[in-house]
């Protein structure tokens, strides 16, 4: 039996992790809805300012997987990273199931292009799904897939994701808590990716 060419593995393999994490964050989002979330007063993420205009770095985030489809080199790296990022999805999902968080936004002007857009963002993304945030990891997982495939690129990748990161905060989208856990999960995803290559 013929394998599939490369290339249409390789679109295959993006469309059926990005339906996986449709699925997994809608469906997550509509069975907490009967639930009780928490607030987490406690947080430093209330020390933070809130400043709209982050919302261009945190959308920024959904670039990243269409460049790191094009930048990882191999069919089989391909796989095994795609692999990975399932599994942080799948992981992810359960977590939003077993620790239901909810955090309070501000209310916003639509005054300017920032603030549109954040308006848009707020209103087709509730606020659950908060722990960890998929966000942060799945950010620093493409970034550090690209930064692995092309070395002269890992310096500016990381700081993108870190940006992202930050963004996540200033935009009330996630707590500090959240951001954290989520880079463990990508760094345990990154390491777990590593070993398979050998």
């Amino acid at each position: 039996m013929r394998s599939l060419p490369a290339s249409l593995e390789r679109v295959l393999l993006f469309i059926g992790v990005a339906g996986l994490w449709a699925a997994a964050y809608l469906g997550t989002a509509a069975f907490n809805l009967s639930r009780a979330p928490r607030v987490l007063l406690w947080d430093p993420v209330w020390s933070f300012p809130f400043v709209g205009a982050f919302v261009i770095p945190y959308l920024s985030a959904y670039a990243l997987p269409f460049i790191a489809a094009f930048a990882i080199r191999g069919r089989a790296a391909y796989r095994r990273f795609a692999a990975v990022v399932a599994g942080t999805i799948a992981f992810s999902a359960a977590c939003f199931m077993l620790w239901p968080l909810t955090i309070t936004r501000p209310e916003i002007g639509l005054a300017s292009f920032s603030d549109r857009l954040l308006g848009a963002l707020y209103a087709a993304d509730r606020p659950t799904n908060l722990f960890p945030s998929l966000h942060v990891s799945l950010s620093f997982l493409f970034a550090l897939a690209v930064g692995h495939a092309r070395p002269r690129l890992r310096p500016w990748m990381i700081a993108w994701a870190a940006l992202i990161a930050v963004s996540t905060l200033f935009t009330r989208q996630h707590y500090l808590v959240d951001v954290v856990a989520g880079v463990a999960v990508a760094w345990a995803g990154w390491g777990i990716f590593r070993k398979s290559e050998k």
